[in-house]
């Protein structure tokens, strides 16, 4: 009884969550790709004390930039969404309008070219994260774009409106029943063209034969419904969160390592002033782009949150087509 006690009394000064010290207790992020053709999902309620009943968060995401701490590219989310300013765009601002003054002085085109090539490699992207739900049962992280989003917005209010219920409700019962989404992708690159609609079952009219659609409003797999607090996942955390100047110092150290092949990338404010004064350290695991624009970042199926698995920035500016094309669903 003793020995109990003074276990107990030892375990109350362990602040740490144990089961964070289980291997098998971290959870990992699902993400659902939008594919060619059409996708079919089910978007789930809000969830998360952050969520203020909103189904989706939007992020505003960077994807070409490198690491400095580990060589690779992964993306970051902008810190415009959370506070308000962003050290990327500052940049991409100032080096617009170098970009227009090169243009009136007849700098080469090719020179042009590769800083406008870069200002849409770091440029953020705006995509809106969506709990959801394949029919086979499987949860994970839906992002949309903006003209996806738009639609499917538009598509729960007028279902709201035609059946006074919510389109995200876990039931499918006929008083209280979400529906199935129809997420279309056709195209590629910057021609990819999405679209979002009510996923619809066609019978015939035992009358005239002809051929009625009604909205899919069939079951969620019962696995979804029975655990959906425990597959869900808290959209304000999907990504990391850095502060502006930590993502600042992100972006100089990329900055200088590109220009090394294009020196016009520095600016005041934006590694000009550190490359000068010889105040840029260059941690010894970043690795070196082979040209300026490194975008691309395959998104995998199931990574670790709360950011996705990356590769090497090895890519030259030719795939950044592929990256957007792959990565950005919506």
């Amino acid at each position: 009884m003793a020995e109990k006690l003074a276990r107990r009394i030892r375990m109350a000064n362990i602040q740490i969550n144990m089961d964070s010290l289980n291997p098998t207790s971290f959870k990992k992020t699902v993400r659902h790709k939008v594919l060619d053709g059409s996708n079919i999902y089910r978007f789930l309620p809000p969830f998360g004390s952050e969520s203020n009943g909103y189904p989706y968060r939007k992020w505003n995401v960077i994807w070409g930039l490198v690491d400095p701490t580990s060589g690779r590219m992964r993306p970051f989310a902008s810190s415009s969404t959370f506070e308000g300013r962003c050290p990327v765009y500052d940049y991409l601002d100032i080096l617009k309008q170098k970009v227009e003054d090169l243009k009136k002085t007849g700098a080469a085109d090719e020179k042009v070219t590769e800083l406008e090539k870069y200002i849409s490699a770091i440029r953020p992207k705006s995509v809106y994260a969506y709990n959801a739900s394949d029919k086979s049962g499987i949860v994970g992280v839906l992002e949309l774009k903006s003209t996806a989003h738009k639609k499917v917005i538009s598509l729960m209010n007028e279902y709201i409106t035609q059946y006074n219920q919510d389109p995200t409700s876990l039931n499918s019962a006929v008083a209280d029943s979400g529906v199935w989404f129809k997420i279309s992708r056709a195209g590629t690159g910057f021609n990819t063209t999405y679209d979002a609609a009510k996923n619809q079952n066609s019978t015939k009219d035992p009358n005239t034969g002809a051929l009625v659609y009604q909205d899919d409003r069939s079951s969620l797999a019962d696995s979804v419904v029975e655990n959906f607090d425990a597959l869900a996942y808290d959209l304000n955390n999907i990504y990391q969160k850095l502060s502006y100047d930590d993502l600042k110092d992100i972006l100089i150290a990329n900055l200088v390592s590109a220009s090394d092949a294009l020196p016009e990338l520095l600016v005041p404010g934006f590694g000009l002033d550190d490359v000068s004064g010889g105040n840029v350290e260059q941690p010894v695991s970043f690795v070196q782009a082979a040209t300026p624009v490194t975008p691309v970042v395959p998104v995998t199926e199931t990574v670790v949150a709360p950011v996705a698995t990356q590769t090497p920035a090895t890519a030259n500016t030719d795939d950044l087509l592929a990256m957007a094309d792959d990565i950005f669903n919506s």
